[in-house]
């Protein structure tokens, strides 16, 4: 009996120590399976992290490279709308420049017109000169009369004793025919004006037809002027003045220069576009 009690005893012991012993090992087992899947799940999060890490250090990577790369090309911008202002600056430049070019182009032609014209008036007059030089030739052999320029007048010049008489303004019967054979020559010239003058010495003359040397001057002008009309010259290209004593062309202290100072001439009077500058004169 009491052999079967221990038996009994020993049969529960074993009963109670075998389960525990079961339990242990299926602890340690559930234990180590959680603790590997924790390893795991940690290394997994661990990665994930470390790849988010990387991610993130990427992308900040990426939007430091695009900002500076967006800084360059704003720094790109400012500069090429630098350049696009001051192009446009320069190419303004450049406009007025062209426009004041062709501004002055357009004064350099009107005054290269201006010149073309001046040289056509002035090789107009030398052909005149010419033209009255050759008709006037045989009377300048003869001594009747001269042509000469003076105070930038072309005169026909004749000696005022060769017309007249002293102190008359009648015209010497020999003196009629060298002015009718000059009237020829001055009717040819189309277009132009001539002026009469008469001119005395410094000798005064008073007399009830003649109070001083202007009426006689400008009465001989006047004289002159109706036989040149007479003669073929139209009134309308022609007038008389005269200037006394006060144009000669000498000192009156000699008889001789006295006699060269008394003159009748006839001045081919300019045309006032032959005349240097003068459009510019009309216009201010």
């Amino acid at each position: 009996m009491r052999t079967t009690w221990k038996v009994l005893v020993l049969t529960m012991a074993v009963g109670l120590i075998l389960p525990a012993c079961m339990m242990t090992s299926t602890h340690e087992e559930i234990l180590k399976k959680n603790n590997d899947e924790h390893q795991t799940a940690m290394e997994q999060l661990e990665a994930k992290r470390k790849a988010e890490q990387e991610a993130k250090e990427k992308c900040q990577g990426e939007l430091a490279a695009a900002v500076k790369k967006g800084d360059e090309q704003d720094a790109m911008l400012a500069s090429m709308s630098m350049k696009i202002d001051k192009l446009s600056g320069e190419k303004g430049q450049l406009k007025a420049e062209r426009q004041e070019l062709g501004k002055k182009q357009q004064e350099l032609m009107e005054q290269v017109n201006k010149l073309k014209q001046m040289r056509a008036a002035a090789e107009r007059r030398n052909a005149e000169f010419r033209k009255l030089m050759f008709k006037l030739k045989d009377m300048m052999d003869a001594g009747t009369l001269e042509v000469k320029p003076r105070n930038g007048l072309l005169v026909v010049r004749m000696a005022s004793d060769i017309v007249f008489a002293p102190g008359s303004i009648r015209i010497k019967d020999e003196a009629r025919a060298a002015l009718e054979e000059l009237a020829h020559t001055l009717a040819t010239f189309e277009g132009r004006r001539f002026q009469v003058m008469g001119h005395t010495d410094s000798k005064p003359i008073h007399s009830a037809r003649f109070p001083s040397n202007w009426e006689l001057s400008t009465q001989r002008a006047v004289e002159v002027v109706k036989l040149l009309v007479e003669s073929g010259v139209k009134p309308e290209m022609i007038s008389a003045a005269g200037n006394a004593e006060f144009d000669p062309l000498v000192d009156n202290d000699t008889p001789e220069n006295r006699t060269l100072n008394r003159r009748v001439e006839i001045v081919f009077l300019p045309k006032i576009d032959e005349l240097p500058g003068f459009d510019q004169v009309l216009s201010k």
